[in-house]
């Protein structure tokens, strides 16, 4: 159990159930209050492709699998799916190939908004039997089958040797756990219940390096057992311009301080609930 601030105790478990981006379409949703992440993921276009340049093209008979892992629940994630399929079919039919099928698995917690992300979705064109050349040529329709997996992007979520292309945006700043000993008020590392480390001590910065350090090691471990021979994985990640890790400025202490706020009232409001 890892205790969450001075007064609630809640399972890692639990906070995979409880965490996720504000869900539906209203004026405080994630889908409607994203647009510096798609105008960040647009800017990056050119090195997507690059990799995606280099993804073995498989025979057109096997379904070319993309999964986007931290989907959250706007329309950033469908657009860089129809991204990425859309340049494979240009490679498979500049190579002389037929283009496969397309499969794209959107990923997140379960807490996540999947039927929002759903709703969200254009319709399927392959209806009726029609040939993969009509469903691409489709404006306005998919050219890919969708679903939504649920879990921890930290654990496995895909068969092995199944997966073509693996993206992910803005999403591994997002610890699977808080460090137990930020969490000690007998450890060095304590951080006083705070939930970032603009201006902590040198001990949970590192505690907090180290959780960092364990949890990307466990999503690459993960993602190279899933990931089809030939395959890519895609990741931005974000960064400080400061090397020092407890200096958090600008926008990174904004961020801080609101999400701390924000925290603060939930733990409020658990208690209240029981």
């Amino acid at each position: 159990m890892a205790p969450m601030g001075d007064n609630v105790v809640v399972s890692n478990v639990n906070l995979e159930k409880l965490l996720s981006m504000k869900g539906g379409q209203g004026e405080a949703s994630y889908a409607n209050n994203s647009q510096a992440q798609a105008l960040h993921a647009r800017s990056m276009l050119h090195l997507l492709e690059e990799a995606l340049d280099s993804v073995h093209l498989s025979s057109p008979e096997v379904p070319f699998v993309v999964v986007d892992l931290g989907c959250s629940c706007g329309s950033n994630t469908i657009y860089i799916v129809d991204v990425i399929i859309k340049h494979m079919v240009k490679r498979y039919e500049s190579s002389g190939y037929e283009p496969p099928e397309f499969s794209a698995f959107f990923s997140d917690l379960p807490s996540n908004d999947f039927n929002t992300l759903f709703q969200l979705l254009p319709p399927l064109a392959n209806n009726g039997g029609s040939s993969m050349e009509e469903c691409l040529a489709s404006n306005g329709h998919r050219s890919y089958f969708a679903a939504g997996v649920p879990g921890s992007f930290y654990r496995r979520l895909f068969p092995a040797r199944s997966i073509d292309v693996f993206h992910s945006a803005f999403s591994l700043h997002w610890l699977s756990q808080m460090p137990e000993s930020v969490l000690d008020r007998r450890s060095t590392a304590y951080n006083k219940g705070r939930v970032f480390i603009h201006g902590a001590s040198d001990s949970s910065a590192n505690a907090y390096k180290k959780q960092f350090q364990t949890d990307l090691a466990k999503f690459l471990r993960a993602r190279s057992i899933e990931m089809k021979r030939g395959g890519s994985m895609f990741l931005v990640c974000l960064g400080r311009t400061s090397v020092d890790p407890t200096d958090q400025g600008g926008a990174g202490l904004l961020f801080g301080t609101h999400f701390q706020d924000a925290w603060d009232d939930l733990v409020q409001e658990v208690p209240s609930q029981h």
